[in-house]
C-alpha cells in the first residue's frame, strides 16, 4: 500500500507545516515517508505544493502524475492548479473553499473563480470531492483562519480519505505544533465531525 498526498496552497498560510503533521503521523503509524517541497516557492501568496508519500515500499519523493490519492487544498484556485497530479479513478480532494487572492490579480482586475467554476473544473479529475469552509469556520471560532489547515485534515480522515488515525495526527500535532494546541485539537475535532 502507498498512499500519496498531494497538499497545496500559498505562502503563509501553514502548508508545510500541516504535510511536517500528516508525515509524522504516518510515521507514528510504521509507514516509509518519502515527500518534498518545491524550495523557492514559499514567499507569502506563491503556490506551494508540497508531496507525501507513505506505505511499506516508497523510495521515490514525487508523486507521478496522474497518481495523487488525496488532494488537501489548502485554497481553491490551488487545488484546480494541480488537477493533472489527479485522476477520476483514484484522486479524492478536500478543499477548504478560503480564497486567498494574489496581490496582482486585484492591480490587474482578474476576477477570481467562483467555488461553483472551481468545483466545475475539479470535478473530471475527482474520485470524490468535499468542499469545506474550514478557513472560514475557524476564523469565526478561534479569531484565526490557519486553524483551517488540521481541520480539514480531520475532514479527509473523517471521510476515509487520508488513511490515518486520529490518535496518530494528535500526536503529531503534539510534536509539532508549539502554540494553539487546544484550538488544533478543537478544529480536528471539527473536522472529524464535519458531514459534507
Amino acid at each position: 500500500m502507498t498512499c500519496n498526498v498531494l497538499l497545496t496552497g500559498v505562502g503563509g498560510e501553514g502548508v508545510l507545516v500541516t504535510s511536517v503533521i500528516i508525515t509524522r503521523a504516518a510515521v507514528h503509524e510504521g509507514y516509509r515517508v518519502r515527500g518534498t517541497q518545491f524550495h523557492g516557492l514559499a514567499q507569502r501568496g506563491g503556490s506551494i505544493p508540497t508531496h507525501v508519500r507513505f506505505g511499506k515500499g516508497v523510495y521515490s519523493p514525487l508523486i507521478p502524475r496522474g497518481q495523487a490519492d488525496l488532494i488537501l487544498g489548502l485554497e481553491p484556485l490551488e487545488a484546480a492548479r494541480v488537477c493533472y497530479y489527479a485522476s477520476k479513478e483514484r484522486t479524492n480532494f478536500v478543499v477548504d473553499t478560503y480564497p486567498v487572492k494574489p496581490v496582482y490579480w486585484n492591480i490587474h482586475g482578474h476576477l477570481y473563480p467562483s467555488n461553483e467554476k472551481i468545483k466545475k473544473m475539479i470535478e473530471p479529475f475527482a474520485k470524490k470531492s468535499v468542499f469545506v469552509d474550514a478557513s472560514n469556520i475557524c476564523e469565526k471560532k478561534f479569531g484565526d483562519p490557519i486553524f483551517g489547515n488540521v481541520m480539514a485534515i480531520g475532514v479527509a480522515i473523517s471521510s476515509g480519505m487520508l488513511p490515518l488515525s486520529e490518535k496518530s495526527i494528535i500526536e503529531a500535532i503534539k510534536r509539532t505544533v508549539r502554540r494553539g494546541f487546544d484550538k488544533n485539537m478543537e478544529a480536528l475535532r471539527m473536522g472529524l465531525d464535519f458531514k459534507g
